[in-house]
């Protein structure tokens, strides 16, 4: 099964895939014993707002339903090099910034260039 979808909006993914995989609580015992708190770590994962609104968060939801169910599928959408935008006030004024979500890699990535 294939679904393509303009946009997705999956929110943060480590959180997500550690409950997924049944390691959440794991995770967060082994981090303690490194002195690293886990959600100051997931904190630091960046938002990949790449779609808004209703659209997005179907996709996502529907395509984790479908791996939740063990129903072989795949996601198309767009590769977009920016997510939404971020604001920010400068001199007393609303101002749109790029949300520059790839600026360290996405590890969650598969590329297919070709």
């Amino acid at each position: 099964m294939a679904y393509l979808s303009a946009e997705f909006l999956p929110g943060p993914h480590l959180a997500n895939n550690l409950v997924c995989l049944e390691l959440y609580d794991e995770v967060k015992k082994a981090l303690k014993q490194l002195a690293v708190d886990l959600d100051e770590l997931l904190d630091q994962e960046e938002e990949p707002g790449l779609g808004n609104g209703g659209l997005g968060r179907l996709a996502s939801c529907f395509l984790d339903s479908l791996a939740t169910l063990s129903i072989n599928a795949f996601g198309y959408g767009i590769r977009y090099e920016f997510g939404i935008f971020d604001q920010e006030l400068s001199n007393g004024w609303q101002v749109e910034i790029t949300d520059k979500w790839l600026r360290f890699g996405n590890p969650w990535e598969i590329a297919k260039p070709e």
